[in-house]
């Protein structure tokens, strides 16, 4: 907690590419900040086949919505099915010929693998004027963000800008642990609860690489934590 954009949550702050963050071998096993790693071993057999294929988001205006996600992450709209005069469902993916988008499909052919392929987004839109979503940055729900990788985050960075996209964090500033970020984290009261540990979980996401990575909101708020291809790897 779609390109392929991933859930990712706070202990998890990055990272899955070349390079590597060194251990620190004088690190207390039972203090903080500590990685504590999975094990090797498999998973249920009977989940053979399962992936994590698509997540979805509540959106206000499905077309606006639509052209957002296809003009600033690139993500191509594979179908919008208008269930009835109100409600549409849609599905928009980046292609996947090839790694992270970087072979073409035809839409048709997107449509054809669409439960073969991971990543996907799926935007519903109900038309009620009376309707209120509150996006996790307003108030923290059981959704926080979503991940995209990028090749270059100070490209993707200085893109966005051009586009007038919402960027709630850039690239090389610490992260806000009094604002919507925070929020998103589920962190909007810990200033004002403790501001010893507001220091302290400063420091242990900075250590992660969490100043690296730009942060930017869709039209709905919704946020989204943008991470370099070649970020560095926890080691494990």
């Amino acid at each position: 907690m779609l390109a392929t954009l991933f859930l990712a949550f706070i202990p998890a702050m990055a990272l899955a590419c070349p390079g590597h963050m060194p251990r620190d071998e004088n690190a207390n096993a039972t203090g903080f900040p500590r990685v504590e790693a999975g094990t090797d071993e498999p998973a249920d057999f009977a989940t053979t086949g399962y992936v994590l294929n698509h997540f979805s988001l509540n959106v206000k205006d499905m077309a606006r919505s639509i052209k957002w996600y296809g003009d600033v992450l690139g993500l191509r709209l594979i179908f919008n099915y208008r269930a009835t005069e109100k409600l549409s469902i849609a599905y928009l993916a980046h292609s996947h010929g090839g790694k992270n988008g970087t072979g073409y499909q035809t839409v048709r052919e997107m449509n054809r693998l669409k439960n073969n392929m991971e990543g996907l987004l799926e935007l519903v839109s109900y038309a009620d004027p009376d309707a209120s979503l509150v996006p996790s940055t307003v108030k923290v729900n059981t959704f926080s963000h979503y991940g995209l990788i990028v090749p270059d985050v100070l490209a993707a960075q200085a893109r966005f800008e051009k586009l007038g996209v919402n960027i709630l964090k850039k690239a090389g500033v610490a992260l806000d642990l009094k604002g919507p970020v925070a929020e998103a984290f589920g962190l909007g009261s810990v200033w004002e609860k403790d501001p010893s540990e507001a220091e302290t979980i400063a420091k242990a996401l900075l250590s992660t690489g969490g100043q690296d990575f730009a942060i930017i909101a869709d039209q709905d708020g919704n946020m989204i934590e943008v991470q370099s291809l070649y970020a560095p790897q926890l080691d494990l």
